[in-house]
């Protein structure tokens, strides 16, 4: 991480929970808690990742495949976009703290939400933010990033609460949520936020608040609805295959909604998905999909071991709902790390 975009800020951390995911996958569990979204989540937002940073940097489970999944972005990426970046979680956390001249331990909970994309061919709308629950002030995470790409901010008010408009066109907004809590990215984004806090506008929409509060419990959560492929021209209606072959996606114009979790449970750490279709047969069709994408994955990675682990994702159907999930021990994570660093 020698140097981050502005455009990127946002990514930083929903980056991160996202990477947390790659190395590790689930099986099923008990339901998580009906817990609804953070409550400064906007109802314009069509999806969002709730992660616990704490859990996240503390568990030793965790940070092996937080690491195992920088290895292997490093494996699978151009020399010149990986050149510089952290190899293992402490690398990545001191990065982080020069780069932002911040603590990251004083970050405690970060929820990445946007949208997926309506009308037109692009699949995000321009629209994203970060939540972050730390021990920082809007002005704390200004200075920060002002720090790391040398951009100029103009305080604004908004209602009463103090809003950082960046000089440059592309660079992040930041705003103060109360204490504790800042949002930062796009306009839109951070003064919805912003709006949300002070009950000037409404949280996240009942579809998003469900789907999110029937994911099971862990320190990654994750919610949203599935961009419509007859609205949106980046959403493909096939993958092609070779030999004239495709798989059809069209199914998944019947999934309303996915959720899913990174979850730990004692030894194992692991990922479940769900996808919400309209009916059973609706479900049934999904379910044929979605494990075709899942071998024709398997069959596409060069490296055996992460081809291991994607062939092992078990794809069912209860009712209208399909779950696609896998798990590995920390053990078995900590060897493909082991394995991995020695390549180097």
């Amino acid at each position: 991480m020698k140097e981050i975009a502005r455009r990127d800020t946002l990514q930083v951390i929903a980056g991160l929970a996202s990477a947390t995911a790659i190395g590790t996958v689930a099986g099923r569990h008990n339901p998580a808690p009906s817990t609804a979204p953070p409550d400064v989540v906007p109802t314009t937002a069509d999806g969002l990742i709730d992660a616990n940073i704490d859990l996240l940097r503390q568990d030793d489970g965790l940070r092996t495949l937080t690491t195992a999944a920088l290895q292997q972005r490093t494996q699978y990426a151009s020399a010149e976009v990986t050149a510089g970046s952290p190899r293992d979680v402490d690398a990545l956390l001191a990065d982080v703290k020069a780069e932002f001249d911040t603590d990251p331990e004083k970050v405690h909970r970060a929820t990445a939400f946007g949208d997926v994309g309506a009308d037109g061919s692009e699949l995000f709308d321009g629209y994203a933010g970060v939540v972050l629950n730390a021990e920082l002030s809007a002005e704390d995470i200004k200075s920060g990033i002002a720090n790391l790409d040398n951009v100029a901010f103009t305080e604004l008010d908004a209602s009463g609460t103090v809003v950082y408009e960046p000089e440059s066109a592309d660079g992040p907004w930041v705003g103060g949520l109360g204490s504790d809590r800042v949002v930062v990215g796009t306009e839109a984004a951070v003064y919805d936020a912003v709006d949300v806090r002070n009950g000037e506008a409404e949280a996240a929409s009942e579809r998003l608040e469900g789907a999110f509060a029937d994911t099971r419990d862990g320190p990654v959560r994750f919610a949203g609805r599935l961009p419509d492929p007859s609205d949106n021209d980046a959403v493909p209606a096939s993958v092609d295959v070779g030999g004239g072959r495709s798989i059809d996606l069209t199914p998944l114009d019947h999934v309303s909604t996915l959720g899913g979790a990174v979850y730990r449970d004692g030894d194992v750490r692991g990922l479940e998905t769900m996808l919400d279709a309209s009916d059973t047969a609706a479900a049934s069709d999904v379910t044929s999909l979605v494990s075709r994408l899942r071998d024709r994955l398997e069959s596409k990675l060069q490296d055996a071991t992460v081809a291991d682990i994607v062939g092992d994702v078990a794809v069912e159907r209860d009712g209208a709902t399909v779950t696609a999930s896998v798990e590995r021990t920390t053990e078995e994570l900590r060897s493909l790390v082991e394995r991995d660093s020695a390549s180097y």
